[in-house]
């Protein structure tokens, strides 16, 4: 049992997604022939869509906890965006990685989402292909990588997701040697954007990831104050094991990002007004152009009012396309802009 009286969560990872955009080869209309994914608009000549979900591990639901149908926009919270040129490319951030949280509202259960975004080369052209006519035609499309988990090892599923497009890459580099097959063979298979057949060669390695990925499903959670859990997620010779251990419920809960945060962003004074105003139960927005950042501090100063609770629903991201989310923002009355670098 947790420090709330509720029972503990058996599994450490709940759901493992991949959301981006669908092939407009996968997207039939109500007629059966094939449309492109709808467009919300196009911003700089790139293309901005709604995130669909891709892929899930598991595909089923568990009895105790069902796939948000949401977690797309969470992961994408401004849209997928689909770029058109080498130039426009260069201009994103190659990865990023931020948190969310998502609370039940009957029982108040809060779930973490860890996401790791990068953009994916829709190119599918030969090995022998690529030279021809390099830049023309390029498209890349926000793609994201997530874990979905009722424990807050932020740190652990950060690295493990990032470990996670290191090995897929790999896979897709031995596909790529072979001048038979498309580029981004293993990808395009993961995301849904394969048509036809697949090959024997990407076959065995899109096997070999979705083994590791529900050995890492499997993995139990560790009882607070009496064990840990220990995963070894590639050979000692190349990497770490992974260690996962919770505090006993009468201390103080995990804290696994950094509550000094909102000092070092805001400043002493404002915390102390933010802590104030929270305290006097008032509803404050915190805006940023860093996913990341305004996750934790939202999170950090709902952590530095312990030993008091806040009762209330705390949002550390809305996603802008989200339906209904100028719904939530109506009912937030006090807005503390973050400094405009961010």
């Amino acid at each position: 049992m947790d420090d709330k009286g509720k029972e503990l969560c058996p599994r450490l990872i709940d759901f493992l997604v991949i959301v981006s955009r669908r092939s407009p080869n996968k997207v039939k209309n109500l007629n059966g022939t094939n449309t492109p994914p709808p467009i919300i608009h196009t911003r700089n000549r790139d293309e901005l869509s709604n995130p669909e979900l891709l892929r899930r591990y598991p595909t089923d639901d568990h009895r105790d906890f069902r796939l948000p149908t949401d977690v797309t926009f969470f992961c994408q919270p401004e849209g997928c965006i689909t770029v058109t040129s080498h130039r426009r490319l260069k201009a994103f951030h190659d990865t990023t990685s931020f948190v969310f949280t998502l609370t039940d509202k009957d029982s108040g259960k809060v779930r973490y989402g860890i996401t790791l975004n990068f953009f994916l080369n829709n190119e599918k052209k030969k090995r022998n292909e690529l030279n021809l006519n390099k830049k023309k035609g390029l498209t890349a499309s926000l793609t994201s990588l997530c874990l979905m988990s009722h424990h807050p090892f932020l740190s652990a599923y950060r690295d493990v997701l990032t470990l996670l497009r290191q090995l897929i890459d790999a896979c897709n580099h031995r596909c790529n040697q072979n001048d038979n097959l498309p580029r981004n063979a293993v990808w395009s298979v993961l995301i849904g954007h394969w048509d036809g057949d697949i090959p024997d060669t990407v076959m065995e390695e899109i096997r070999q990831i979705e083994t590791w990925i529900l050995m890492l499903l499997s993995s139990p959670v560790p009882v607070p104050g009496k064990t840990k859990v220990v995963l070894e997620v590639l050979p000692l010779e190349i990497m770490p094991m992974i260690e996962f251990a919770l505090p006993d419920h009468t201390r103080f809960t995990l804290v696994d990002f950094p509550l000094h945060l909102p000092i070092e962003l805001l400043g002493v004074d404002v915390v102390i007004q933010l802590l104030a105003a929270v305290m006097l139960e008032y509803k404050v927005v915190l805006q940023s152009r860093n996913y990341n950042a305004v996750s934790m501090c939202v999170m950090a100063l709902v952590a530095l009012m312990y030993p008091l609770e806040y009762m209330f629903p705390v949002i550390p991201l809305l996603p802008v396309h989200m339906p209904s989310a100028e719904q939530l923002q109506l009912h937030l009355l006090l807005v503390y802009q973050l400094h405009s670098f961010w």
